[in-house]
């Protein structure tokens, strides 16, 4: 049971990436550019998710994600969600 959670766990993340930055699509050849922009979604999706359990908030993922893109000073809260 264990393992199937851990698995379950692992293509939960693999599915995030790819539905929100299209990480599958990604023609970048060099490995070690590959090894960081993964590094880095994950930062992104795990600041995301540590957001909406401090604030309790029920909005998707891709529309906080918009709302950065959008205006920038939207982020300074989600990046501080990690400070403590």
């Amino acid at each position: 049971m264990k393992h199937a959670r851990l698995e379950w766990s692992v293509e939960t993340m693999h599915w995030l990436l790819d539905m929100h930055f299209q990480e599958d699509f990604c023609r970048i050849e060099d490995e070690n550019i590959q090894r960081k922009l993964n590094i880095i979604r994950k930062i992104v999706l795990n600041s995301i998710k540590a957001y909406k359990e401090k604030n309790n908030s029920k909005r998707p993922i891709s529309h906080i994600m918009l709302d950065c893109l959008l205006e920038s000073d939207k982020m300074l809260p989600l990046l501080m969600t990690n400070e403590n």
